[in-house]
């Protein structure tokens, strides 16, 4: 913005008022001396200004009026909505215990964008921006995704657990439900969408060796030509990553040569060949092992494939009755502990206090018996997959002595054990999350065999 020409007429000596961009600059708003009048052959011209208390600044002939300016309290609170803290004094707006902050915020918002002059202090400025910010705070939250556009509803707070569990005794019939519990978790009994979710160990097998299968063949066709492959001799991988890449170049040409030899009717040769393919492989598998085993871990996510486990309970008729319950266990923040999400619905819904010591001993108690302890394989793993919480001695179940290691652990079983037994219509299971084929909750009467037809 050029300045006007008749700012080009301002002579020494005379009066003139400071109108920066913004105006919480140092002396904006207040009148000035010139001491220095512009030059009108310059492009971009300044005038050199000098203030009340004798302090000089040179400020663009652009910024300056020869007409005393009247405050509009609405220019300030444009300049007050332009600072950083204005989000914050809106987010405040919204609850009512902060308002004693929101009004102090409002008051260094004025202090801020007031100029230093008397016709500004007739303006209650903190008043205005504090109208300002409670009316943008109501209308950032009429902009909030709602039902019928009525906004966000008002958040509910859950039911107070009132069971301690101070007391917490547990007879045969519940040890043995809360190592079924264990044991499903264990296993990973969690009901799953994903794709592969339901297949066998033939299909499972066949899938590996399609995995396998392909690596020959893009190997093939890199020695073909077909497709760029990448120099190994560039990386800066340990020995193992050199015997993990090595092992599977070498292999494979000696797995040609050996059908080339079992077609020529050379078997002896063919079999030395391919026992030496073997070798190679073998120190593949070894290699990735390996490095699997040092490879650090981070997931994010669930840690399970779903978030509603599946417990079974099977009779001595032959029936059974089937319970399932929302556990969501997720990944923490360093990628490889877990932790439970739905801690507090859990308590909530069963009444049942298990408390944060409880819920961090299940994850550590889950993260010690997986696969992948600490990021890392293996993890330790029971010898007894069906009595992880209680062993069995002389036909009673007794707590094992490693579960001492995790404090409280009792509790947290106790809570899911709860959850499992309460009625359906209570949880926040829905039946369109059962897939068909997995049993309904409930109980199942056992399967009817057919009886057998005689003959003629």
């Amino acid at each position: 913005m050029k300045a006007p020409a008749s700012l080009l007429a301002v002579t020494a000596g005379q009066s003139v008022w400071y109108l920066p961009a913004r105006m919480n600059r140092p002396h904006a708003g207040e009148r000035a001396s010139v001491t220095r009048a512009p030059r009108p052959d310059v492009q971009a011209p300044t005038v050199r200004l000098t203030f009340a208390n004798g302090e000089a600044l040179t400020v663009p002939l652009k910024y300056v009026s020869v007409y005393q300016p009247s405050m509009d309290a609405a220019l300030l609170v444009d300049e007050a909505r332009r600072l950083p803290s204005w989000k914050r004094l809106i987010h405040l707006s919204q609850y009512p215990q902060f308002q004693a902050e929101v009004e102090q915020r409002a008051r260094q918002l004025a202090g801020m964008v007031t100029p230093r002059t008397g016709s500004a202090a007739k303006i209650d400025v903190a008043r205005m921006i504090l109208e300002a910010a409670q009316a943008d705070a109501a209308a950032a939250q009429g902009r909030t995704p709602g039902r019928a556009g009525r906004g966000q509803p008002a958040p509910t707070h859950l039911p107070v657990p009132t069971d301690t569990l101070a007391t917490l005794q547990l007879d045969q019939e519940r040890r043995a439900m809360i190592n079924n519990i264990a044991r499903c978790i264990h296993r990973r009994y969690f009901l799953s969408d994903a794709e592969l979710r339901d297949l066998n160990d033939q299909e499972r097998e066949q899938e590996r060796v399609t995995g396998l299968v392909g690596v020959f063949i893009r190997a093939a066709q890199g020695e073909a030509g077909l497709v760029p492959v990448k120099d190994s001799s560039k990386s800066k991988g340990s020995a193992l990553h050199a015997q993990l890449h090595g092992s599977l170049t070498e292999a494979y040409p000696l797995a040609l040569e050996a059908c080339q030899m079992l077609l020529s009717g050379k078997e002896q040769h063919a079999l030395t060949l391919a026992l030496e393919v073997r070798e190679r492989l073998l120190a593949h598998v070894a290699a990735n092992t390996e490095l699997d085993r040092a490879r650090r871990k981070h997931h994010t996510g669930r840690y399970f494939h779903g978030d509603v486990l599946s417990v079974r309970e099977e009779h001595e008729d032959g029936g059974m009755t089937q319970y399932y319950a929302r556990l969501t266990i997720v990944y923490g923040e360093d990628g490889h502990s877990v932790i439970v999400a739905n801690a507090a619905e859990l308590e909530s819904m069963t009444g049942t206090r298990a408390g944060v010591q409880a819920w961090a001993s299940l994850c550590r108690w889950i993260e010690d018996h997986s696969d992948r302890a600490d990021g890392r394989k293996p993890g330790r793993r029971q010898d007894d997959d069906e009595r992880l919480i209680y062993r069995n001695d002389r036909d009673t179940l007794v707590l094992r002595d490693s579960i001492e290691r995790y404090p409280n652990l009792l509790r947290a079983f106790e809570c899911i054990r709860r959850a499992l037994l309460m009625p359906e219509r209570d949880k926040d299971v829905l039946r369109s999350e059962i897939p068909e084929n997995h049993p309904a909750p409930g109980h199942h009467d056992p399967p009817q065999t057919p009886a057998k037809g005689g003959g003629a």
